[in-house]
C-alpha cells in the first residue's frame, strides 16, 4: 500500500513536525487477505479487520511510538473477526514466521513495540507439545497493549515476557485455556519475566493449572474476577530471565480483584509465592494484597502462601482484604518471612498470623451471593472498617459478576473492605470508555451443561453455553447486546471425571524442552512448596511416562527425595491429596523451568481427569468452544 509523502524534503520535515500521524494508513482487512496486510502496518498506521473467521499466524516485529502507535482492532466490536487455528497444529497455518518456535503463538510480537490489539477471538491454538498460546509476546516487546480480547480453547492464552519485555491486558477474558496432554502444565495466563498488569478482565476455568502463573519481575494485576482454577489460583515465581548471578527482587501486586477458589485440585493455596530457579540468597519475593474479595470453599486455603522453606526471602503486605471461606489467610513455612497487614475481615476463630487489627465475624454481608453478587449490603461489617494506605488505594472496581463481564466503573472511595464500596453507583464502562447499562432487554436463558455451573444473562442474551450446553429462547433475545453489558452465562461442561493426566511428551527446541519430559541434565524436578513442615515429591519416570503410584502423603516435617528428570506422578484414586490434620498437602510440585519461555515448572500429582474424560472433554471443547466463541462474542457481549 503506497504511503503519503511530502512533495520536498523541506515540507516534508514541517508536516511530520506538525502532524506525524498524517503520513498513516488504514489498512482494511478480510477474511481473503493473508498475514502480510497487517504484518506491513507501522507507526501511526490503523489495521482494521472486518468479521470474519481467519486462519493464518501473525508475526510482529514492527515498531510503533507511544505518539503513533500501530492500532489492530475489529471494524465491529459486536461482530469480532475470529482466529480459529482449530483445524491443525499451530505449526501448519499459514503465516510469514517459520522457525522452529512459530508454533508457540498464533500472534507473536517479537521485539516489537508501541501496538494496540483489540475486539478480536483466538481459539483453538496448539501445537504437539501442547505449549501453544492465543497471543506470545516476547524478545524486548514493550507498550504491547491487548484489549477486548476472547481467549478460549488454546493451550494457553497468553504467554511470554522477557526481562526487559512490558505488556498492558485489560477488559479481556480468558476460558477454558489449557490442555491436559501438554508435557508441562498450562495456563489460562502464563508470563515469563519482565512487567506485567492485567486489569478489568474475567479469568477463569482452566483446563489444567492456573488462572496465572507469574515470573514478572513487576506485576499489577488489578480490578479482575478469577474463577475456579484448576489447581489454585496462580502464583508468583522466579523470573526466567534470571542469569543465575546477582540479586533479583520481584514483586507482585495483586488489588481489588475478586477470587472464587472453586473445587480446585490443591486445596492448600490460593496464591503461592515460590524460588524455583534462584539461590535463595539471591532472591526476594514480595506480594503486596489489598482490597480483594476472597470467597473460600471453607477450608484451610492460604490466601497466600510464602513457600519458604529454602529460606529465601519473601514478604507479604495483606491489606483490607475480605477473606472469605479460610481459616488460613495466610502463612508461611519458616519463620524467616515477614508477614504484615492490618484491617482484614477474617472468619471467627481464623489465623491472623502477623495480620493486625482483623474484623472477625461470621458473614461479611455480601448482598447476594448466590447470584455472584458481593457487593456489600447495609449492615455488612466490612463497610467503613478499611485503612486506606498513603498511596495504593483502588480508583476504580470490577464490574460486575459472571454474567456482566470485562468492564470497570470509578469506586467512589476506599472506605471499605474487599473488591467493592458499598457507595459505587453508576454503570460498567467498557473499553472505549463509554458507559454500558446493565438493564434492558429481555433475557435469555443460559445453556444447561453436563456438571457445570449456569447463570442468566441479566438484561441480554442466552449468554454462553458450557460444552454439551443448550441454550434456551435462541441466541439473542429482546433487546440483544443493548442492554446488558458485556455478558456470560451457561456454566463450564464435562463432568468432574479425574485422569492420569496424559503422556507428557518429552521437550524441544520449540516447546523450550522444559517441566516434565524425558529427563535428561536440563529437566532435573525441583523440590515444591510444602505442608506443615513437610516437603513431598515423587520419583520421576522414564521416556515421559507417567510414574506411577499414589499422590503425596501426609505428615509433618522430613523431606521426601526430589523427582529427576522424567514426568508427571499420575496419583491412584481416592489418594489423590493427603492431609495433615485438616490441611490439604500440595497437588502441584513446581520443577525447574531452564528456559525462559518454556513449560510453567509445575509437575502434576494426584488426582487427574480420567484418560476417557479428557478425551470426551477435548472433543466437547472443541464443539463447544467454536459455540461459545461465535455465540459469547457476538450475541452476549454489548456493544463497545
Amino acid at each position: 500500500m503506497a504511503r503519503a509523502t511530502g512533495v520536498s524534503y523541506a515540507l516534508s520535515l514541517v508536516v511530520c513536525s506538525l502532524a506525524p500521524s498524517l503520513g498513516a494508513d488504514t489498512i482494511h482487512v478480510t477474511p481473503s487477505d493473508s498475514y502480510d496486510a497487517i504484518e506491513g502496518a507501522q507507526a501511526g498506521d490503523e489495521v482494521v479487520i472486518a468479521p470474519g473467521t481467519y486462519a493464518f499466524r501473525v508475526y510482529l516485529e514492527a515498531q510503533g511510538t507511544a505518539s503513533d502507535p500501530i492500532v489492530i482492532r475489529a471494524e465491529d466490536p459486536n461482530d469480532p473477526p475470529i482466529w480459529d487455528l482449530s483445524g491443525d497444529l499451530v505449526d501448519n497455518a499459514p503465516g510469514s514466521y517459520t522457525a522452529g518456535d512459530r508454533g508457540r503463538g498464533c500472534w507473536q510480537f517479537r521485539g516489537a513495540s508501541n501496538i494496540e490489539l483489540s475486539g478480536i477471538v483466538i481459539t483453538g491454538c496448539h501445537n504437539a507439545a501442547g505449549s501453544s498460546a492465543g497471543i506470545r509476546y516476547y524478545g524486548g516487546s514493550t507498550g504491547i497493549v491487548v484489549r477486548d480480547v476472547l481467549f478460549v480453547d488454546n493451550d494457553n492464552g497468553l504467554t511470554g515476557g522477557t526481562e526487559d519485555s512490558e505488556i498492558t491486558v485489560e477488559y479481556c477474558e480468558f476460558d477454558g485455556n489449557g490442555n491436559l496432554q501438554a508435557s508441562a502444565a498450562t495456563h489460562n495466563i502464563y508470563i515469563y519475566a519482565g512487567t506485567f498488569t492485567l486489569r478489568y478482565s474475567y479469568v477463569h476455568d482452566p483446563i489444567h493449572a492456573q488462572n496465572f502463573h507469574i515470573r514478572a519481575r513487576e506485576s499489577l494485576i488489578e480490578n479482575n474476577w478469577f474463577a475456579r482454577a484448576k489447581s489454585y489460583a496462580g502464583d508468583l515465581m522466579t523470573s526466567d530471565d534470571y542469569s543465575g548471578s546477582g540479586e533479583l527482587t520481584q514483586t507482585m501486586n495483586f488489588r481489588g480483584n475478586v477470587v472464587i477458589q472453586g473445587a480446585q485440585d490443591n486445596g492448600s493455596q490460593i496464591i503461592a509465592v515460590y524460588n524455583d530457579e534462584a539461590p535463595p540468597g539471591a532472591l526476594t519475593l514480595n506480594v503486596n494484597a489489598s482490597y480483594n474479595t476472597f470467597i473460600g470453599t471453607g477450608t484451610r486455603a492460604g490466601f497466600v502462601h510464602l513457600s519458604n522453606a529454602d529460606l529465601t526471602a519473601m514478604s507479604a503486605v495483606v491489606s483490607n482484604n475480605i477473606l472469605f471461606g479460610t481459616t488460613r489467610p495466610v502463612y508461611s513455612e519458616e519463620d524467616s518471612a515477614q508477614i504484615s497487614g492490618t484491617n482484614n475481615w477474617l472468619m471467627t476463630g481464623a489465623d491472623e498470623n502477623g495480620l493486625t487489627g482483623s474484623i472477625f465475624d461470621d458473614d461479611p454481608g455480601f448482598a447476594d451471593p448466590d447470584a455472584n453478587d458481593f457487593t456489600l449490603a447495609d449492615g455488612s461489617s466490612a463497610i467503613g472498617a478499611a485503612e486506606p494506605p498513603a498511596s495504593g488505594a483502588p480508583d476504580h472496581e470490577y464490574y460486575r459478576d459472571e454474567s456482566v463481564i470485562c468492564l470497570q466503573r470509578v469506586r467512589a472511595s476506599a472506605h471499605d473492605l474487599g473488591a467493592f464500596e458499598s457507595t459505587t453507583t453508576g454503570d460498567g464502562t467498557g473499553p472505549d470508555g463509554a458507559p454500558i447499562p446493565a438493564t434492558g432487554g429481555s433475557s435469555g436463558t443460559g445453556g444447561t451443561p453436563s456438571g457445570g455451573n449456569t447463570s442468566t444473562g441479566g438484561g441480554n442474551t442466552a449468554g454462553r453455553t458450557g460444552s454439551g450446553g443448550t441454550p434456551s429462547g435462541g441466541t439473542t433475545s429482546g433487546g440483544g447486546r443493548s442492554g446488558g453489558g458485556r455478558t456470560s452465562a451457561g456454566g463450564r461442561s464435562g463432568g468432574g471425571d479425574t485422569s492420569a493426566g496424559g503422556e507428557p511428551s518429552g521437550g524441544s527446541d520449540e516447546q523450550g524442552g522444559a517441566g516434565p519430559s524425558s529427563g535428561g541434565s536440563d529437566e532435573q524436578g525441583g523440590v515444591g512448596p510444602t505442608a506443615d513442615g513437610g516437603r513431598t515429591s515423587s520419583s520421576g519416570g522414564s521416556d515421559g511416562q507417567p510414574a506411577a503410584g499414589a499422590g503425596p502423603t501426609g505428615g509433618t516435617g522430613g523431606r521426601a527425595a526430589t523427582a529427576t528428570g522424567g514426568t508427571s506422578n499420575a496419583g491412584s484414586a481416592g489418594a489423590d491429596v493427603a492431609t495433615a490434620g485438616s490441611f490439604d498437602l500440595h497437588s502441584i510440585v513446581p520443577v525447574s523451568d531452564d528456559d525462559d519461555e518454556g513449560g510453567c515448572g509445575c509437575r502434576l500429582g494426584g488426582s487427574q481427569r480420567s484418560a476417557t474424560a479428557a478425551l470426551l472433554w477435548a472433543a466437547l471443547a472443541l464443539v463447544g468452544a467454536r459455540q461459545r466463541a461465535v455465540r459469547g462474542k457476538r450475541d452476549t457481549r454489548s456493544a463497545n
